[in-house]
């Protein structure tokens, strides 16, 4: 060997690999090339005819009376098999490299790369369904919100401020639903005092008797009708202004009022 200078400077770049990736992690398993790109390898090269059998596994382990390799072996090889060592046999070729003839360049095993291609398209395939089925979904849900009825306006009032609220103003409406459903619909423009709160009623003509729909919370709300409820025994819609207090009923400081036109 250290009469070869050749042979001595690439025993010496192995050297250098196998130390540089000492320690390294364990490559992904290797694919075994097809016949085809062994032939091709070999076309290339200039190689022997390789003999009937492309995909044969290389040649065994050297004689023992061969030059030691160096600790470098390729991923699924064991050192001293093949292009590990200089002047060691090529897969596949029928004949041993002269001592003297060696080439620093060695035949590899061929990684094929479709696998990690494939690994990079999942995510944007799983994101490209996710938004069809979003986009899908999106779309029944406007059909079905286009075939149902719309709601229709069967009463509606202007709310004006009273003495105390002067600049308050508001209006009200009460729409009803293809199944009979009704809701009062309250837009209010007034300030709100810090530690109020305001609630929207249905009154008596006379104001001898009142129902609850619920707390307005802003400026604008909707609120189901009780079943059953006649409008036109209660068709003043007020809302109040009203405190924590505890006391569920009416405070007497409406903000706005306005009959609806049943």
């Amino acid at each position: 060997m250290s009469a070869c200078a050749r042979c001595a400077e690439t025993v010496a770049g192995f050297t250098r690999v196998a130390s540089t990736f000492d320690g390294a992690d364990a490559p992904d398993a290797l694919d075994a090339p097809s016949p085809a790109v062994w032939s091709r390898v070999h076309a290339e090269l200039g190689l022997t005819a390789v003999g009937a059998d492309l995909d044969a596994p290389p040649p065994g382990p050297a004689p023992a009376s061969a030059p030691a390799a160096p600790a470098f072996a390729a991923p699924g090889r064991t050192p001293g098999d093949g292009p590990d060592r200089p002047g060691g046999p090529v897969p596949g070729r029928g004949e041993s490299r002269g001592r003297g003839t060696a080439d620093a360049g060695t035949t590899g095993v061929v990684v094929p790369f479709e696998p990690r291609r494939r690994r990079r398209w999942v995510p944007a395939t799983a994101a490209a369904c996710a938004a069809l089925l979003v986009g899908v979904a999106g779309g029944v849900l406007w059909e079905r919100r286009e075939a149902e009825p719309p709601e229709t306006t069967v009463a509606s009032a202007t709310l004006d401020a009273l003495p105390d609220w002067q600049g308050a103003s508001g209006d009200a409406r009460v729409e009803e639903r293809p199944d009979g459903r009704r809701q009062v619909v309250v837009t209010l423009d007034a300030p709100a005092p810090d530690g109020t709160y305001r609630e929207v009623w249905l009154l008596a003509e006379d104001l001898s008797g009142l129902v609850s729909l619920g707390v307005l919370d802003g400026t604008e709300g909707r609120f189901d009708v009780p079943d059953g409820l006649d409008l036109a025994q209660f068709p003043v819609v007020d809302v109040s202004e009203e405190h924590f207090d505890g006391d569920p009923s009416h405070s007497g400081d409406s903000v706005v009022r306005g009959p609806l036109d049943v």
